[in-house]
């Protein structure tokens, strides 16, 4: 059925060519379509020769991504209409030879999208009830806000968005690169709105009264996932971990609140914002999309509704190579899979990353902001790329690690991380706080798995604050015998070459994820007693050498027969550690019947508590093995059997 065109909404089209062919199998018309606000959009539509099945033709609107134009996606459209898809492309304000001016990717956007829709509708031979809508970045956000606002079409396909879009840009107080990259293109790629276009300026003020803008403004309009449940139509979701721009994050919350029935979700590798390009991913999200298309638009029954694989996740893991993991993929029916836990790992001295929370007296560990010029500005770092020695004059790079054990066995992270942070500055105003988590290679080969950065913009010098934040989501496969590591540094960047000598990022290349403080400090975290920092990793099969059992204060140390026994290859040896007012330092090793030392599981001090220490002996030879714990007060032996 034909929809009437609202009186409010006039629609004008200038033909550059009469409808002529661009194939053997479709016209091509290429025209501006005038909104209600007279701005002019540059589209471009794609109409199947011969006869329109009944109904009419299928529709394909393909959107475009920031600072690009209709062109961009044109071949895309072209290969739906060999394929018998009236095909629509154009591009959105303020960008290509689009009128107007950009609100960065808004509801002003969203609600252009659906006046090409309603003019789609009121097109000859478009079929109303078969229209779909599959773009990425800006052309995935818009198309899903839209949705979230009564768009009627029968589905949308959005590629690397976020419901949160607005916020991820300063997330966590802080600033990313991505986005002084995406508010600072020249006019010949975008136009800005006024509003828009003092974006970058505020970027390089580097002032709280500025920061304030952006925070204020840079929501209003841009983040809505509090309409997500509005959206009742079909959705297919595409994003990557791996996403520079928009934290996948959002797109998890969105997963609780859409429509059950209604969604299929993919998290992994895909092509933009930075992310590994992994053919086989865009292998598979291809035939995904093919059978999405058939099952929504055209009733063919298939199997990408399956329950199971409601939601798929691609891992990364190593080994890596030309700066790109290796990826594996997986199904689950929920979010988060099946098996993960949320994992503690507590910050200790000498450079530790332990299940169980430090008891010791050190209080705290630092690392400082070494900012060599008072007077350097941020749009001078920035042109430096943050590297070199016009860099290195002005700041100076300081970073703190802090390593598990060995994995025990292969441990999969599914989710989004979260840091609790005790900390303090002597900074005044702002602070910051970027911690980024690495898999290690026994041999020390090392690759940056994701990060969690929180920048206080509202901090006086020397308080001690606490703060509880979210990480950039992502999935990555722990192997045996790696380790996780937790660098604490004052700027999230990476080296420019890895451990093969490939570009570690060749996206960021240098370049932090977030604006590094300009504020000279030393930063401080709490580790022990009541104010101990850790971050928390959702992780299946997570199994490392010693973890808290339980934090009931015990009487007395003690030292409890290990599980099983005899074992092959791994036991367990639980310990008790109790209330003595002073450091509970605990050391555990294992010998073999000769009396050599095998090993040593436990070598630190804890807080009050029953423990838990794994051993393993698949490198050891059946036998009798002694293991032994020393306190200042306290002296125990037991003997445990290995039987292979």
């Amino acid at each position: 059925m034909r929809y009437l065109l609202l009186l409010a909404l006039i629609f004008t089209f200038i033909i550059n060519a009469a409808a002529k062919p661009a194939g053997s199998s479709y016209s091509r018309v290429d025209f501006m379509l005038t909104l209600s606000d007279g701005v002019k959009l540059d589209c471009t539509k794609l109409i199947p020769n011969g006869t329109p099945p009944a109904g009419g033709w299928p529709v394909a609107i393909i959107t475009h991504g920031y600072g690009l134009s209709k062109f961009i996606e044109l071949p895309s459209a072209m290969e739906f209409a060999d394929s018998n898809y009236y095909s629509f492309v154009y591009s959105m304000r303020g960008q290509g030879v689009s009128e107007g001016v950009s609100n960065f990717i808004s509801t002003i956007e969203a609600n252009d999208l659906k006046q090409v829709v309603t003019y789609i509708k009121n097109d000859n031979n478009t079929n109303d009830n078969k229209i779909f809508i599959h773009g990425g970045s800006q052309g995935g956000i818009i198309p899903f806000m839209a949705a979230c606002t009564w768009l009627d079409v029968k589905t949308i396909i959005t590629d690397l968005a976020s419901p949160t879009q607005g916020s991820n840009w300063i997330e966590n107080g802080g600033i990313k690169m991505t986005f002084l990259w995406t508010c600072g293109y020249p006019s010949n790629i975008v136009r800005y709105n006024p509003l828009v276009s003092r974006f970058k300026p505020w970027i390089y003020a580097n002032t709280k009264e500025k920061w304030d803008s952006l925070n204020y403004y840079l929501p209003i309009d841009r983040d809505f996932l509090g309409q997500v449940g509005n959206c009742q139509i079909p959705i297919l979701v595409q994003n990557a971990w791996q996403d520079k721009f928009f934290n996948t994050y959002g797109m998890i919350q969105s997963a609780y609140i859409l429509p059950y029935n209604n969604i299929k979700m993919y998290f992994g590798a895909m092509d933009g914002h930075g992310s590994d390009f992994i053919q086989a991913e865009e292998n598979y999200k291809d035939q995904v999309l093919t059978k999405w298309l058939n099952f929504h638009l055209h009733g063919i029954q298939n199997n990408v509704m399956d329950v199971n694989q409601k939601f798929t996740y691609a891992s990364s893991r190593f080994p890596a190579s030309n700066s790109e993991w290796t990826w594996v993929r997986s199904n689950s029916p929920t979010w988060p899979p099946a098996g993960v836990q949320n994992v503690k790992l507590y910050l200790h001295p000498s450079n530790q990353l332990q299940v169980y929370g430090y008891g010791g007296a050190q209080s705290n560990v630092s690392f400082t902001n070494d900012v060599l010029d008072p007077n350097v500005t941020m749009e001078y770092l920035v042109n430096t790329e943050f590297r070199g020695p016009l860099f290195e004059a002005k700041f100076q790079k300081d970073e703190i690690y802090f390593d598990t054990p060995a994995l025990l066995q292969d441990a999969t992270m599914a989710g989004t991380p979260f840091a609790y942070l005790y900390y303090s500055s002597t900074a005044n105003e702002i602070c910051q706080y970027n911690m980024q988590v690495w898999a290690v290679r026994p041999n020390g080969d090392e690759k940056l798995v994701t990060r969690i950065n929180w920048t206080d913009r509202e901090y006086s010098a020397n308080q001690v604050k606490q703060k509880y934040v979210n990480g950039q989501a992502y999935s990555h496969v722990f192997r045996a015998g790696e380790k996780i590591r937790l660098k604490l540094t004052n700027i999230d960047n990476v080296p420019l070459y890895d451990f093969n000598n490939d570009t570690t990022d060749t996206f960021l290349r240098t370049n932090p994820f977030m604006l590094p403080s300009l504020k000279a400090a030393s930063n401080k975290v709490y580790i022990n007693n009541n104010s101990k920092s850790y971050i928390e990793l959702p992780l299946i099969n997570f199994v490392i050498g010693i973890k808290q059992i339980s934090a009931e204060i015990p009487e007395r140390f003690g030292l409890q027969q290990n599980y099983p026994n005899p074992f092959n290859p791994v036991t367990k040896i639980k310990f008790t550690v109790p209330s003595t007012g002073k450091n509970n330092f605990v050391k555990i090793t294992v010998y073999d019947v000769a009396g050599k030392l095998v090993t040593t599981l436990v070598d630190e001090n804890f807080a009050p508590g029953t423990y838990e220490a794994d051993f393993n002996g698949e490198n050891y030879s059946t036998g009798v093995y002694f293991y032994r714990m020393i306190t200042n007060d306290y002296s125990e032996v037991k003997k445990m059997i290995l039987v292979k």
